[in-house]
């Protein structure tokens, strides 16, 4: 097998909330190794340390102990190889949908992304202008323009009616298929998690470990797997109801 991408080893991550409680452990002893071409899934409660291993990740957080190593290297700031979609989108108000994707000096024309995102003609329109669904586009498209290896998914679709946020989910089922890039996707939505993984990893309360991790033998879509799918869905379901 070939070197892994990522690397986490005995990462744990401690807070100082600025009152007599002292320390915030969000994390603790959190192991993971993720290969070249997976998109991984993490589940788990609210507060348990996702968004915050996801920022470990891209570069934005350091580990209170333990290391994060991207192609072998510790993982010490901000890279474009690794890709940051927020929980939302982030865009520059004051910039057009081009100007925004072309930030990052791509070697990708930002017409030919858009064009690849269906929003060929709005790259003169400002953000304002655009529905949620489209900005939330233009913020993929944003972070995949440097051709990142690595990207990272944090909660992308949260708060969107569903019809938008399966038409989406196809989206990043397109991206990842056709872009070749490793995904892990932070969510709350088990069916978006089983939608979309190759691999789902769940956390524990906090502070955050893993405390499953499974792979996802399914071939996509999943439409064809429903009653396997289902069953999972019941599974993580007891699997969250005895963390």
């Amino acid at each position: 097998m070939s070197a892994p991408l990522l690397q986490l080893q005995q990462v744990s991550k401690k807070f100082n909330d600025g009152d007599a409680r002292g320390n915030v452990l969000a994390l603790r002893d959190v192991n993971l190794t993720v290969q070249k071409g997976e998109f991984v899934s993490i589940l788990g409660p609210s507060g348990c340390g996702k968004s915050t291993l996801l920022r470990i990740i891209a570069g934005l957080t350091a580990p209170t102990a333990g290391r994060c190593l991207y192609k072998g290297q510790p993982v010490t700031k901000p890279s474009l190889e690794r890709g940051y979609v927020f929980q939302d989108p982030r865009l520059f108000p004051w910039l057009t949908v081009l100007e925004n994707i072309n930030l990052a000096n791509s070697s990708i024309n930002g017409e030919e992304l858009l064009e690849k995102m269906d929003l060929a003609e709005f790259g003169q329109a400002l953000p304002h202008e655009l529905s949620g669904g489209m900005a939330r586009r233009v913020a993929l498209a944003r972070a995949l323009a440097p051709r990142p290896s690595l990207l990272l998914l944090d909660e992308p679709l949260a708060s969107l009616d569903l019809p938008l946020r399966h038409n989406l989910q196809t989206e990043l089922q397109r991206i990842w298929e056709q872009h070749g890039v490793t995904c892990i996707l932070v969510t709350h939505d088990i069916d978006e998690a089983l939608a979309l993984g190759t691999r789902l990893i769940m956390l524990s309360k906090r502070p955050g470990s893993i405390r499953y991790d499974i792979p996802l033998e399914l071939s996509l879509p999943r439409t064809g797997h429903q009653e396997r799918v289902r069953a999972l869905k019941t599974q993580v379901l007891e699997w969250m109801e005895v963390r």
